[in-house]
């Protein structure tokens, strides 16, 4: 039996991209950044989750740095925004960080 469209069911939400990092104290921290935010940071044709390998050293720093100014939200999610990202790449100089 095909699968047909629900009705009322909500639109497609945004592509999560998640990874575990851990405190010095050993709390598992869940960070999230949306497919978009990658791209708009890094307009290269690889795809998020290739645009996330690429610069997985730049986030995780991004988010220690926010993670020690901002701390977490409910559940032990840290959230990477659009705003953290352009933050870092203005004061990077450059999007084109490789490993």
């Amino acid at each position: 039996m095909p699968l047909i469209r629900k009705n009322g069911a909500s639109v497609p939400k945004e592509l999560g991209l998640f990874w575990p990092m851990q405190t010095i104290e050993g709390t598992t921290i869940d960070v999230v950044v949306y497919a978009s935010a990658l791209q708009s940071f890094d307009p290269a044709p690889s795809g998020p989750v290739g645009l996330l390998k690429k610069h997985r050293p730049l986030l995780e720093r991004i988010a220690s740095e926010k993670y020690d100014r901002d701390g977490t939200a409910a559940n032990n999610l840290l959230h990477l925004t659009d705003d953290d990202l352009r933050a870092a790449k203005a004061n990077e100089g450059t999007a084109n960080e490789t490993e």
